[in-house]
């Protein structure tokens, strides 16, 4: 029993007092306080009861697999995690490109070996293995694409679409709630239009969704919106935007973005987006260069990085590309990159520095200069992270105003030890959840509580088609959080970001107790939520 708490259940229902009883992992009653008993009582009063938190933007694929307590996520309070996003995911896996796809993997760690092919192998992977919360997943572009076509840069024959709708089909058998893109970098963004369409029809006839990281976003999100908002038309299926804001602070920009969306709304098109509580995004710094750079043997691009003729060459070839000319051609783009997460000793005075900084430090063109630091990377040359100072706080707020955002992490279940401890990630990782109610509810005052709820709640949970959780009532399962109001908080920093929030009590999954103050149990009782299968 959760006595006397302060109960948002997820709904837009103003808060009440209740004893809330929980029996074989569900709620089995919501009564006053002080009128049930129980074998084990959780004291409430003073806090706040609400949902579990529900990230509808995760790239904890291979990460739960390692780190199957997922501290990083369930001492925010996200009991249920949906992971995919991006057009990234573990699976569908062919031995002949996995190696292509484990440099796709975000948080990929040599510790445990891919054995799984079939996105239903995966996911039993999961199941197998344990884990602290639930998990919903999407089978994304990028896996489908690597498995049947690899890196190339052209459309699919007949015989390949045919085969990427086979993987997805077996992906949405086996329980994927749909199918997502990464359309900003490669090999998502080597698709056409078309090909996207044809592949989102497939998860469309299984009652998936589509979820997209545009295309746009090396600059033109309008572009990309309209993209998205196409495939849901004509792929006749749910659409969802991750991170969707203009670019650099332009409000112009997010304000037209959003009006494209509020008129496919009112068309009856059924959209939504999600947007973490930062200014900056983390990516590979690999993902600001054109695909023929990211394609290539790592060996062969240290070597060439590393002689002056060849990274000349490279760095030109980088600036000429689209992508390359929006984010290295002005000092004011790559003053806003900066290196987040290397790991060469040689390489630590670099750490926090933008490429303008870089160039400046090492008394190079400031693309060169980077490209040298990456030599030294070596194998972790792919995964080199870059913090990009890509938003405004106006753009935030505007977009969060909107009832039909939710909040997503884009972050990786990660923990402080053990072996994806050296990856520092980006402090939404652990902070992203508390931060929207202390900065976004009580200090800005931008949302009401009861509307963060319902934004990291009941709105995820309809998304996803997860209906028997996100809401506090009789007969749904018993994932809850508690809290306390006035001191739940962020700690996490970009210099910092390994830490844990402040203000969380508790954390229930499935009935039981997995984060009980500042103590996780190492109770591994979440589940995987596989969609239910339709007949197409």
């Amino acid at each position: 029993m959760i006595r006397g708490g302060t109960v948002l259940d997820g709904t837009e229902r103003p808060k009440f007092l209740a004893d809330i009883g929980i029996e074989n992992g569900k709620v089995v009653m919501i009564t006053s306080p002080e009128t049930l008993q129980a074998q084990l009582i959780i004291d409430a009063q003073g806090l706040i009861v609400s949902p579990g938190f529900i990230d509808i933007h995760t790239h904890s694929d291979f990460a739960l697999l390692v780190n199957n307590k997922a501290e990083s996520s369930i001492r925010q309070g996200v009991t249920t995690s949906i992971i995919g996003a991006c057009g990234r995911s573990c699976a569908p896996v062919n031995d002949d490109t996995k190696d292509l796809l484990l440099k796709d993997i975000i948080g990929y760690n040599q510790c445990l070996p891919v054995t799984w092919h079939t996105f239903e192998e995966y996911l039993s992977e999961l199941e197998k293995r344990g884990v602290a919360q639930n998990v919903a997943a999407l089978v994304a572009h990028n896996a489908v694409r690597i498995a049947v076509m690899g890196y190339e840069d052209r459309a699919p024959t007949t015989s390949e679409l045919e085969e990427m709708k086979a993987l997805v089909q077996e992906s949405m058998k086996a329980g994927a709630i749909g199918f997502s893109t990464g359309l900003a970098y490669p090999p998502g963004g080597n698709a056409e239009t078309n090909e996207i369409i044809e592949l989102a029809k497939v998860a469309a006839r299984y009652d998936g969704i589509y979820t997209s990281h545009l295309r746009g976003t090396d600059g033109d999100v309008i572009a990309g919106a309209q993209e998205a908002l196409q495939v849901g038309e004509e792929a006749k299926i749910p659409v969802h935007i991750g991170h969707f804001c203009g670019f650099f602070g332009n409000i112009d920009e997010t304000m037209r973005g959003l009006r494209m969306i509020e008129d496919a709304r009112s068309r009856g098109m059924d959209v939504t987006v999600d947007l973490y509580p930062y200014f900056a995004g983390a990516n590979p710094l690999m993902a600001f260069f054109p695909q023929s750079i990211f394609s290539r043997d790592w060996k062969d691009l240290g070597r060439a990085f590393r002689d002056t003729t060849q990274r000349r060459a490279l760095a030109e070839e980088i600036r000429r590309s689209q992508v390359g000319a929006f984010w290295f051609t002005r000092d004011d783009t790559m003053k806003r990159i900066k290196l987040f997460d290397v790991q060469s000793v040689k390489n630590q005075s670099f750490k926090n520095k933008s490429v303008y900084e870089i160039g400046q430090l090492k008394q190079m063109e400031p693309l060169e200069a980077t490209l040298d630091v990456l030599a030294d990377e070596e194998n972790e040359m792919y995964s080199t992270g870059a913090i990009c100072e890509w938003m405004g706080e106006l753009d935030n707020y505007t977009v969060y105003k909107k009832p039909y955002h939710m909040v997503g992490s884009d972050g990786i279940a990660l923990a402080p030890y053990g072996d994806l401890a050296g990856f520092k990630f980006h402090p939404r990782a652990y902070g992203a959840f508390p931060r929207i109610i202390a900065r976004y509810v009580r200090e800005k005052r931008i949302l009401t509580l009861n509307e963060a709820i319902r934004k990291m709640t009941s709105l995820p949970a309809q998304r996803v088609g997860i209906l028997d959780r996100g809401v506090i009532k009789k007969g749904n399962w018993a994932d809850i959080v508690i809290f306390e109001y006035e001191k739940i908080v962020d700690t996490s920093t970009y210099e910092q970001p390994s830490l844990y929030p402040d203000g969380i009590k508790y954390v229930l999954v499935n009935g039981q107790v997995v984060v009980d103050g500042t103590q996780h149990t190492g109770r591994l009782v979440g589940r995987v939520l596989r969609h239910p299968v339709k007949d197409s």
